[in-house]
């Protein structure tokens, strides 16, 4: 999760006023219809947020693209790709087809997508217009209407027409009271919420999907529903589901081990909010002795491995956890037990949501 120091506001001002100004001019340049927005070939639903990441976004396309799935329809997901080498090339895998990409060349997320979504099209490339129409030539489906895009990351991406704009929020980072960046980590300020057809708070424990949400849910929703009138409200829960050995998770179609997680754990990661990682394994029952964390799409080199290790063992831990988005990236696990967080996605009133997704697709 991106933070500022407070040491560094002067420095940071100008900057952040400068880009302040740019986010408002730029989304009334696309209000006045200066600027304007282009449709894709086939129904398109965005998944965003208004934060610098860790509000679940990648997690949630995974679930999106599984309800469609259920619903009768074919995904291809659109996405950017950050981190990975020839940030420029356009990629365009098929559904159901591996062409053996490593992670480096795809990004981390889209490693993870394509890992948890084999049937589903992925299209990784910073124009994803171009990306959308090398799909379409290619792909039957849109010749029989079940081909849906998803625009990853895509609530900024104005220049691209959707059908329905779903935003994630992170009760943990309070939108209202947050600074845009450089200064905070909002990407836009909360009243950009107006453009979204759904809000979607990521909430924590199972409350949130149980109807007893925590206060912090309930506030934050409350707090955002005056930015949004408009928009239908959702509540979910992004756990970790199972935590396995590392040699199970990379070969997925053996049969599991039913090795019992470690009682104590040693946590690493390079995501966007590891302070809901490492809350999420704490109520998995494990003890966290310690924990390295890392900027968002790092590569966790074999030096900062051995780093680790040696941590792990000084804290007497019986393993080191990692994350799904950690795990695509490692090619040479290191010497010492390993085990990965597998996470699932849980919607509150997911009937209500297939209604509006049904609608917005019709």
């Amino acid at each position: 999760m991106y933070t500022s120091s407070p040491a560094l506001a002067p420095v940071l001002y100008i900057p952040g006023m400068i880009y302040q100004a740019g986010v408002y001019l730029r989304n009334r340049a696309f209000d006045a219809g200066l600027i304007s927005a282009r449709g894709l070939s086939r129904p398109t639903v965005s998944v965003g947020n208004l934060s610098l990441g860790g509000t679940g976004k990648t997690p949630f396309v995974i679930y999106l693209s599984g309800l469609l799935g259920e619903m009768g329809y074919e995904s291809a997901v659109l996405t950017r790709g950050y981190g990975r080498r020839n940030s420029g090339k356009t990629i365009v895998l098929p559904a159901g087809k591996n062409e053996g990409f490593p992670a480096s060349c795809l990004g981390d997320e889209p490693a993870l997508i394509r890992r948890r979504l084999p049937d589903a099209w992925l299209g990784i490339s910073p124009d994803r217009f171009r990306a959308a129409n090398a799909i379409a030539r290619h792909n039957e489906y849109v010749k029989t209407n079940r081909l849906i895009f998803i625009l990853d990351d895509g609530f900024q991406r104005r220049d691209i027409r959707r059908d329905l704009d779903v935003v994630m929020i992170d009760p943990a980072q309070p939108q209202t009271v947050n600074r845009l960046f450089p200064l905070g980590a909002l990407r836009e300020p909360a009243a950009e919420l107006r453009r979204a057809h759904v809000v979607v708070i990521n909430g924590s424990g199972s409350s949130a999907i149980a109807g007893t949400r925590g206060a912090g849910v309930e506030a934050t929703a409350e707090r955002l529903r005056k930015y949004a009138p408009g928009a239908d409200f959702f509540y979910c829960v992004q756990k970790i589901q199972n935590i396995v050995p590392f040699s199970d998770w990379l070969d997925s179609g053996a049969s599991p081990n039913l090795q019992p997680p470690p009682e104590t754990a040693f946590l690493v990661a390079a995501i966007g909010n590891p302070g809901r990682f490492k809350r999420d394994v704490k109520n998995m029952g494990i003890e966290a002795r310690g924990c390295a964390f890392f900027n968002d799409h790092a590569v966790i080199g074999k030096k900062d491995w051995d780093t680790c290790v040696k941590a792990a063992r000084q804290a007497k831990s019986e393993a080191i956890i990692i994350t799904e988005k950690d795990a695509v990236k490692i090619s040479n696990p290191p010497d010492f037990p390993l085990f990965v967080a597998v996470q699932n996605t849980e919607l509150r009133d997911e009937a209500r949501f297939r209604e509006i997704l049904a609608r917005a697709l019709s």
